[in-house]
């Protein structure tokens, strides 16, 4: 006997079992918190109500919404199956469409009414937790925010700033998806006590190496549990509203680049399958906790280039293998409980310096490719199909969220960076299983690792904006039609 599938209804918790118990069997359902830990105790064991093989409890039976814990099954006074979660949600306060757009150009925006003349249509804004919640309010500058029996609070002036930029973002039709990032300073400074709060434990701090920029986040501890969730609910609940008062957002990118975690989202040294562990119960905890807000929230898994190999292999407890990754998070599912995850991927050049994409020698066709760049995006469209990728029959959705084309200050590197969008462009609109392809930058940026990535040039020694590059006017016409009805992309 065991648990096959487990739904949150409105007021129940129904667990669906493979054989139904016994007149004679006592069977109860154990409730855990979704802690990351090994050593993890029940919160309660509920006497089910029993009909043929499905067990119903109630929904908030231990005061908290049962749709973001787990559940294990107890016969006779004996655990025979622990830590399921729920997999589906039946209700949902929200459940308009997904939004559809006329194209996939994306960029990661810093001037909206540059992105408006540009015909943008897709986003990635980064929303850091520590800018966003406070361990205490502030008089005059918090919002109260109540989630599962406890109030929390946030800044009301980043939340406003926030406001802003997403209300401006839904009235050019842009589709965001917000990239959740954990990291100790952002854009505002952060309570050092309560960043001790929210840091994953084993967090190793900024290194003088590039290492450790930003935390995983804390669900090893329950304070870090209830802050991370609350967190979510808040972005769902305020940026999902059918009038958009605060603007829109439909997709949450659950941390940055996880397979060079040590670097963008450090939970110390690990192996493999322990950080999987956590990343997977963050993204799943995401999917819960926003889903009882809008039915179509799509949660992202975060990627760089590499595909069978990492940043550096003589480490792997500090770096990872991207497609091993996604592999061992369906492994997961299928133990403890599916739920709809996509993937957000970085196609990067093999070479961040150079945008020629077409002469990298790391990424093949082949299966087994060190990397995925623009070069061989098959490879990712191909592994989506998959059965063990396939949620519920379907192949996962692929969004290209970050990646950008350098030149070097010169007039044939900058015609070399258009040229390079205008052929990446043209694969990624012949490649059906990517939604979206959101450039970086739209401004060069004199802090962005020696890189220059925009639209728009910088002067030499400041960021202050020079002129665009050739990059910003194909940028701009790429998905237009000319006078012969022949898409601009189709001649790259």
């Amino acid at each position: 006997m065991k648990i096959t599938s487990i739904w949150a209804e409105a007021n129940v918790i129904r667990l669906v079992l493979d054989t139904p118990p016994q007149p004679t069997d006592d069977v109860s359902i154990l409730v855990f918190s979704p802690l990351c830990c090994d050593e993890l105790s029940p919160l309660c064991a509920i006497e089910a109500q029993q009909e043929d093989n499905t067990l119903t409890i109630p929904r908030f039976a231990t005061q908290r919404d049962g749709v973001s814990l787990c559940y294990g099954l107890m016969v006779n006074e004996e655990i025979i199956q622990g830590k399921q979660y729920v997999e589906e949600i039946t209700t949902t306060q929200r459940t308009y469409p997904y939004p559809v757009t006329d194209s996939k150009k994306g960029l990661q925006i810093s001037d909206p009414e540059d992105a408006k003349i540009l015909g943008v249509r897709h986003s990635a804004i980064n929303v850091n937790q520590g800018d966003f919640m406070m361990p205490a309010p502030e008089e005059g500058n918090t919002i109260n925010f109540e989630y599962d029996g406890q109030t929390y609070y946030f800044r009301k002036s980043h939340v406003e700033s926030m406001d802003a930029i997403f209300r401006e973002m839904h009235q050019i039709g842009v589709i965001v998806s917000l990239i959740l990032l954990n990291s100790p300073r952002w854009r505002c400074d952060i309570d050092p006590a309560f960043w001790e709060v929210i840091k994953h434990p084993a967090y190793t701090g900024k290194k003088e190496d590039g290492t450790g920029l930003i935390s995983a986040f804390n669900l090893c501890t329950q304070a870090g549990v209830d802050h991370y969730c609350a967190f979510v609910a808040f972005l769902a609940q305020r940026y999902t509203r059918e009038d958009a008062m605060y603007g829109r957002c439909v997709g949450m990118i659950i941390g940055n680049e996880v397979d060079s975690g040590y670097i963008w989202c450090n939970a110390g040294e690990m192996c493999m399958e322990d950080y999987m562990r956590e990343y997977t119960a963050a993204m799943r905890l995401a999917w819960q906790v926003s889903t009882t807000y809008y039915q179509h929230m799509r949660i992202y898994f975060s990627l760089d280039h590499f595909w069978t190999a990492s940043v550096d292999s003589k480490l792997p407890n500090k770096y990872y293998k991207p497609r091993d990754m996604l592999l061992y998070a369906c492994q997961l599912c299928q133990e403890e409980g599916q739920f709809p995850w996509n993937i957000a991927h970085h196609p990067y050049p093999q070479d961040l310096h150079f945008p020629d994409f077409w002469n990298d020698t790391e990424s093949t066709d082949d299966d087994d490719t060190i990397l995925v760049t623009f070069q061989n995006l098959e490879v990712l469209a191909r592994f989506i199909h998959r059965p063990e990728m396939l949620y519920k029959g379907e192949p996962r959705r692929i969004i290209l969220s970050e990646q950008g084309f350098n030149s070097h200050w010169t007039p044939e590197s900058e015609i070399l960076q258009a040229v390079a969008y205008g052929r990446a462009y043209r694969k990624v609109m012949e490649i059906p299983e990517i939604d979206s392809f959101i450039l970086h930058a739209h401004l060069d940026n004199m802090y962005e690792f020696g890189l220059s990535l925009g639209l728009w040039r910088r002067k030499p020694d400041s960021n202050e904006l020079d002129a665009p590059k050739p990059i910003y006017y194909v940028f701009k016409a790429i998905d237009k039609k000319d006078e012969k009805g022949v898409y601009h992309w189709q001649r790259y």
